[in-house]
């Protein structure tokens, strides 16, 4: 009786272990990736009176919160903020206007090329010739 129990426990653990690495492979597969060299890209800010305020940025960034980074100490009309989150960097502020959900049933939200963003600010990939465009939204 304990052989039998002794192989289920050690079978169990191989296909948790086997399952584990092939969750392993589909995420390395399929997440996003970042690209290295110089890239031209836009960084565009809807405001929450719907004014738009477009920053070319020349960078060799590989995250988009690096090249924010640059374009704020190059332009001192571009500013932001946040908050580090579980699920990455939460901004709160860009160009004075704050956006906290919490305070304001409000947020910034992150599209890229003009689909609803997947990632955080210090997640998402730049890749050359990409807009990234903050829209302040109100919560439904």
């Amino acid at each position: 009786m304990e052989k039998k129990s002794l192989k289920k426990i050690i079978i169990g653990a191989v296909a948790l272990v086997a399952l584990i690495a092939v969750f392993v492979l589909c995420y390395n597969k399929f997440s996003a990736k970042p690209t290295e060299g110089a890239k031209s890209i836009v960084i565009e800010v809807v405001d929450n009176n719907g004014e738009s305020t477009t920053y070319d940025v020349h960078t060799d960034a590989e995250y988009l919160k690096d090249a924010m980074d640059e374009l704020a100490d190059s332009d001192d009309s571009f500013s932001f903020s946040g908050q580090d989150g579980d699920y990455g960097l939460m901004v709160e502020v860009i160009n004075g206007t704050q956006a906290i959900y919490a305070e304001d049933n409000a947020y910034w939200a992150l599209y890229v090329n003009g689909e609803y963003g997947q990632y955080s600010a210090n997640q998402q990939p730049v890749a050359d010739g990409d807009t990234y465009t903050w829209t302040y939204e109100l919560a439904q």
